[in-house]
């Protein structure tokens, strides 16, 4: 997967254990899941066994994760929820057992599964435990708003639009946070299928910023008209790659059996929204301050543009290889032609999104086997026109914003 240069982001069992109570609830929104037209209109007659069986493995990761809340109760300062902890314990174990009873059935109908998430919300929201570690957990979140956004807010006027600036960077950085655990979780040996649920919190509080921006902070008196269609851009492009995210990338998640491919739509979905927040941020704030650059906001920024950059450069340069060899069958060696696709397979093939190594790698293998010149032609002709189309997708990142490519300058 793609490599980043922040380190991998380090989750407290407390900041876990509030990041899951919050997901689980936000999961038994069916509004929250990526699902097809066709399967919301039937959502009725669904089976959730599926999803039932994610909610078994978050209930199982919670009651993991509660021992070591209470064993750093006093540090995190919840020494005078004891009582409540063990209340928060029990109920926790009743909804393990709840779900895993309705998975010794056949199907889970729609009636199953949303008694089960009025059984766990009900119990959740009479938890003084719960209330005070979710709220710790989102603070947590909420406090890594980058400090330059927090006094850029603080300078924007009227006070009403700097204090809507601020309540949009906040959700911001809780929307991140989120994605850097699905990152953190993915470079790990987590079970895949039970961020799902992580992905339903995200989709519930995209959609939360979004009505916050259309039904408030577009209509703050004082904003200017530069400032109003920076917001409207960045709801519609926001929107746009949420829709990308749960009904392509995700449809179907919950079914998918093979482990890779959960791996790749996982990394696609939380690589398309990462993006699409980031640069949503750094175009709000220079609109307000120019001078704002996305590498002084995010760590990963400046990589992520170093690492686009050479991964565009490289695959034109493997592009103008694969063309030369299909145009002229005698102009590359075949063990030219390999190294240089070799090259890019050791170089930067890995900051490719995970879905497009196989496809790459599938067309090498068809390189190798060819038996003929007419067969390597086609092969080289179908393999042109796939790198044509990644060029273009990696060319559309939104950290390439403001670099165009020079075609002169990628020689090999």
């Amino acid at each position: 997967m793609n490599e980043q240069d922040q380190q991998v982001e380090q989750f407290t069992p407390a900041r876990e254990f509030a990041l899951w109570l919050r997901a689980v609830q936000s999961f038994f929104n069916t509004a929250n899941h990526p699902l097809s037209a066709a399967e919301r209109a039937d959502i009725s007659t669904r089976n959730f066994k599926c999803e039932t069986r994610v909610v078994h493995d978050v209930l199982l990761r919670c009651l993991h994760l509660l021992g070591g809340v209470e064993q750093g109760e006093q540090a995190q300062g919840f020494s005078d929820l004891k009582n409540s902890l063990g209340d928060l314990s029990d109920t926790l174990k009743d909804a393990f057992g709840l779900s895993g009873a309705l998975l010794e059935a056949q199907a889970v109908s729609s009636g199953g599964w949303a008694g089960l998430g009025s059984v766990l919300e009900r119990e959740l929201k009479r938890s003084d435990a719960a209330a005070q570690i979710t709220k710790a957990g989102q603070d947590a979140d909420t406090a890594r708003v980058p400090a330059p956004l927090v006094a850029l807010a603080k300078d924007i006027g009227p006070d009403e639009l700097g204090e809507d600036m601020l309540a949009i960077f906040s959700a911001f950085a809780r929307l991140l946070a989120l994605l850097r655990f699905i990152e953190s979780s993915l470079r790990g040996d987590a079970k895949l299928k039970r961020l799902l649920a992580v992905f339903a919190l995200v989709n519930e509080e995209t959609r939360s910023l979004l009505d916050f921006i259309e039904g408030r902070a577009l209509r703050v008196e004082g904003l200017e008209k530069g400032g109003r269609e920076i917001l409207d851009g960045t709801a519609y492009a926001i929107r746009m790659e949420l829709r990308k995210a749960f009904e392509h990338e995700l449809v179907g998640f919950c079914s998918i059996r093979q482990p890779p491919q959960i791996f790749a739509r996982s990394e696609n979905a939380c690589g398309l929204l990462r993006d699409c927040y980031q640069q949503s941020v750094v175009a709000l704030a220079q609109n307000f301050d120019p001078s704002l650059r996305g590498e002084k906001l995010f760590e990963s920024f400046e990589t992520k543009l170093e690492q686009s950059l050479a991964l565009r450069r490289d695959l034109w340069r493997l592009i103008k290889i694969v063309r030369t060899a299909s145009a002229d069958a005698n102009a590359l060696t075949p063990a030219q032609l390999l190294e240089g696709i070799n090259a890019f397979h050791e170089g930067s093939l890995r900051h490719l999104m995970y879905k497009d190594w196989e496809p790459l790698e599938r067309f090498v293998e068809e390189i190798e086997s060819a038996r003929s010149p007419a067969e390597l032609s086609q092969t080289l002709h179908r393999f042109e026109a796939f790198l044509e189309t990644l060029f273009g997708q990696v060319n559309m990142r939104a950290v390439l914003d403001g670099h165009p490519f020079d075609t002169g300058s990628a020689e090999y």
